[in-house]
């Protein structure tokens, strides 16, 4: 059962010491106990995964199975996570019994937030998440129940003695379509969803969480979503830095489908002076990681087999939290075993 907003604030189920994190009003939401931590003087390592659009038994999806396998046994991650349109037709508990299989064969902690395509079989997000959540090596969350979406949690990364929170991973629903919002009439919309409000507040109140129980420091920390804030735009147009890897050919006008509405969400990961990057997908033909007013925006790898639209290579996306947690490290590794260039950024 979903919890609403309060009572995660009030909870914390880290399996923290008491004295590490004081539990109260102002404490960050959990509702699943986990066991991040960094490894004394090892970077973490989590590997993105995207828009598998997978159809279990389909040979189409063949090259999904294999790229997985391939980042899991070469990569060696500590953390999985898949950022949206997963499984995609009304095959969704024998696509993900297959990936958390694949997961759990190696002992890698997985986590999910959905895409815009993945309620399009018979199973509604709710339900999807809801089934993923209880997957053997899962920490994917339902999130509080007066939030839009499902899947709006965070995964605190704790340092190698369990005592204090390190780093932080938020992961988020980005929705689907602005034909389900109240906002469908008006003229010039666009198609994508967006962040609601509520959402921005709740990730305010996450950030504020963590610094104050970190005694008023801010908590580095990444976001995982599916699609495109409108920023990536302005990565692409102007951003800070060169743009590291790829982006699309086939509309160099348009290359980011971002939704049209934009209600805060990285002003606010700008106001919580912790954000180092986010990552989403979405966009199978972008792969770039760039940086805007210092905070890094990138895309994974598509990671899909050809039952959907596929113009190069599937991959995955390699992300390395550095020791501190001060910095990030990011790559993509392709199926042919190519790695792209790798594009760092750092905690101000």
């Amino acid at each position: 059962m979903r919890s609403n907003r309060r009572d995660f604030l009030v909870s914390m189920t880290l399996g923290l010491t008491a004295a590490a994190v004081p539990v109260g009003a102002t404490t960050p939401q959990t509702t699943k106990q986990t066991s991040l931590r960094f490894r004394e003087g090892k970077p973490f390592r989590i590997v993105q995964i995207t828009d598998t659009h997978y159809i279990p038994g389909d040979k189409r999806c063949a090259q999904v199975d294999e790229m997985l396998e391939k980042a899991l046994d070469e990569d060696k991650p500590d953390l999985v996570i898949h950022t949206g349109d997963c499984v995609t037709n009304s095959r969704m508990k024998e696509g993900w019994d297959r990936f958390a299989g694949i997961f759990a064969k190696r002992g890698v902690p997985f986590a999910a937030v959905m895409g815009n395509h993945d309620h399009e079989g018979k199973h509604s997000r709710k339900a999807i998440v809801e089934y993923v959540s209880q997957l053997p090596g899962s920490l994917t969350q339902s999130g509080p129940e007066d939030l839009p979406g499902y899947g709006n949690y965070t995964l605190p990364i704790l340092a190698p003695n369990g005592q204090s929170v390190r780093f932080v991973l938020y992961l988020m629903d980005s929705r689907t379509y602005a034909k389900d919002t109240i906002l469908k009439a008006v003229k010039g919309i666009g198609k994508y969803g967006w962040f609601s409000p509520l959402q921005v507040q709740w990730f305010r109140e996450q950030a504020a969480a963590f610094r104050n129980a970190n005694g008023g420091t801010p908590v580095p920390s990444a976001a995982f979503f599916h699609i495109p804030l409108p920023e990536y735009y302005e990565a692409w147009r102007q951003g800070d830095v060169a743009l590291v890897g790829e982006m699309r050919e086939r509309s160099k006008t348009t290359p980011i489908c971002s939704p049209n509405v934009n209600t805060g969400m990285f002003y606010a990961m700008l106001e919580s002076r912790s954000m180092l990057c986010t990552f989403c997908g979405h966009d199978h033909d972008n792969d770039f990681a760039g940086r805007r007013l210092g905070v890094g925006l990138a895309y994974g790898r598509f990671t899909g087999g050809t039952n959907t639209y596929q113009h190069w290579e599937n991959g995955v996306r390699v992300i390395d939290i550095a020791p501190d947690g001060q910095a990030l490290t990011t790559f993509t590794h392709l199926r042919s075993g190519t790695y792209g260039p790798k594009a760092t950024f750092q905690h101000a």
